[in-house]
């Protein structure tokens, strides 16, 4: 048993950790791992004031089918459907499967026009780093982990010979040591498992404001065990460049000063990763800082998967049995030799000189017993969607997400739309808590390109830049353009107004080129300018095209 002091993850992480166990199983599908949780076969998880315990929130080891054991000799099959990795992608898909822009918008006292649009002088470098395809599909998985782990870390970092930016990579929760105050992440410690034999190396990166550290533990799978030196794994030999020279000129000239912790001041005095939770914490809310960490989409389901997987099971035990089966006497089975038994021809059409019971004139037909089972395929799958719909339920999605049909009746355009209006509700839940870490990021990402690629364009600004969830994941296209439509007949918006509206993911000067394309095509002047339009003239000025009149009526 490892001490108090090297366990790893430490307490009261540790019981965070079986819980993102648990959760990762349901995610990845993993039968085997769910089997010796619920069965209580696992080894224990965690420990509560000295107590053991297995899995699950304070060790709750409910017998749930998963878990029950499988009588010897007896093959039962497990069969699992993916509902909790269905809903984990949904969640990252809504969120930001359609992009997320984070741009600087433009100060009330700033003047703009056409002619002179007014672009951040740090917008440019900005969408380098977080508009690139790398960072978006960086996001979606962070957001998809974060669905099933209850929240994300995003962190920066950077490595000259790869990249000409800085970078964001996410973290996964089961692999980060949180700090927080008031409830704001002060520091924390990230983590990279390397298994290697018995021997599990642990990268611990820790960040502080202003400084990142990295150190390699040598331990076991519950234990952190010492620091070696960052050179003992090739994945891990090239943190030693970033040591800076004095600090090699200093280990040269005094050895014993070689510290096997590298340590990278940023140059920016804030922290250089955010974490941001999936939804509101319930079960640890009064669990210190515990409290802080966000909940996932799994949370208070585990039983509903549970149920899904024993009636999907439990259908295909129904196809098995459901193949039709023949018991015939003996005498009709054709012998195959000493120890080779009998079998039976079922494409024989005449049996002679056989020694059978029953009277010489019953047929053949009627000295066999055919067994045909029901397939109650109908049943199980009524059950089966009946647990989807609360598993939506709960969850806050919209069953049109899950493959449920609509209920029955005549709906029109509008009505077939709102049935994804409960997963949007969602959706805009999630991104309350995301929105602010990602301007964030976006801050000190620039900032700390600007440190470490300076004459680029990063450096940091007070201001934090826009961050807006692309609104095509939350309104049908169908709806967009027939309210366009609506618009345009009314006479209620501009040109300008309907690009906008149609294309929310265009900048200005993409909206600017498209309005003037339309106005070419339709033979349209452009837009007036509202700021050159002075009004109806004055009745009583004189008409400056009217002929001048002099004296006796004459004209000039």
């Amino acid at each position: 048993m490892a001490s108090e002091s090297d366990q790893f993850p430490p307490a009261p992480f540790d019981l965070a950790a079986a819980r993102f166990s648990e959760h990762d199983a349901w995610w990845a599908g993993d039968m085997e791992y769910l089997q010796k949780l619920y069965s209580g076969t696992a080894t224990a998880t965690h420990t509560v004031k000295g107590r053991a315990y297995k899995g699950g929130v304070l060790g709750n080891l409910a017998k749930m089918w998963v878990g029950q054991p499988v009588v010897e000799g007896e093959d039962r099959a497990r069969m699992h459907v993916g509902v909790p990795a269905v809903l984990a992608r949904l969640s990252a898909t809504l969120l930001v499967g359609e992009g997320v822009k984070i741009a600087y918008g433009k100060p009330d006292d700033v003047v703009a026009s056409k002619d002179k649009p007014w672009v951040h002088p740090g917008q440019a470098r900005l969408d380098v780093i977080m508009q690139s395809d790398e960072t978006k599909a960086e996001l979606l998985k962070s957001t998809e982990q974060a669905a099933a782990l209850g929240g994300g870390f995003l962190a920066v970092t950077w490595n000259a010979r790869l990249r000409s930016h800085v970078r964001i990579r996410s973290y996964a929760a089961d692999c980060a040591i949180p700090e927080f105050q008031d409830g704001i992440l002060t520091s924390v410690t990230l983590w990279t498992e390397h298994v290697h034999g018995n021997d599990v190396f642990r990268l611990l990166e820790r960040h502080d404001r202003g400084f990142i550290s990295f150190t390699l533990h040598k331990g076991g799978t519950k234990t952190l065990g010492p620091v070696v030196p960052l050179g003992s794994l090739a994945e891990t030999a090239h943190y030693n460049g970033l040591r800076t020279q004095g600090e090699l000129d200093m280990a040269i000239e005094d050895p014993t000063s070689w510290d096997e912790t590298v340590i990278v001041a940023t140059g920016v005095d804030e922290l250089a990763v955010v974490y941001y939770p999936n939804l509101p914490q319930i079960e640890w809310r009064r669990m210190g800082v515990l409290a802080n960490l966000g909940r996932s989409d799994f949370a208070g389901k585990e039983p509903l998967f549970d149920k899904i997987d024993k009636w999907w099971s439990s259908l295909d035990i129904d196809f098995d049995l459901g193949k039709g089966r023949i018991t015939a006497p003996e005498a009709y089975l054709e012998n195959m030799g000493r120890g080779k038994g009998g079998k039976l021809d079922l494409e024989r059409t005449v049996y002679s000189g056989l020694e059978a019971l029953g009277k010489s004139s019953d047929s053949l037909s009627s000295q066999l017993t055919i067994s045909q089972f029901d397939i109650r395929y109908e049943e199980h799958l009524a059950a089966i969607a009946a647990i989807k719909h609360e598993i939506a339920n709960e969850c806050g999605i919209s069953p049109a997400h899950l493959g449920l049909k609509a209920e029955q009746g005549a709906k029109t355009a509008t009505e077939v739309t709102a049935d994804y209006t409960e997963s949007e509700a969602t959706r805009d839940q999630k991104a309350l808590f995301l929105r602010p870490a990602l301007a964030r990021l976006a801050q000190v990402a620039l900032a700390i390109d600007g440190t470490v690629f300076p004459a680029e364009g990063g450096k940091f600004y007070d201001e934090l830049p826009d961050v807006t969830f692309a609104p095509v994941s939350q309104m049908d296209p169908e709806k967009i353009a027939r309210i366009v439509g609506l618009l345009d007949v009314a006479g209620a918006a501009s040109t300008r107004q309907k690009v906008m509206d149609v294309r929310p993911d265009w900048d200005e000067g993409k909206v600017d080129e498209e309005v003037l394309l339309i106005q070419e095509e339709r033979g349209m002047g452009a837009e007036a300018d509202p700021t050159t339009i002075t009004g109806p003239a004055d009745p009583a000025a004189p008409d400056p095209a009217a002929p001048d009149v002099v004296a006796d009526g004459a004209v000039a």
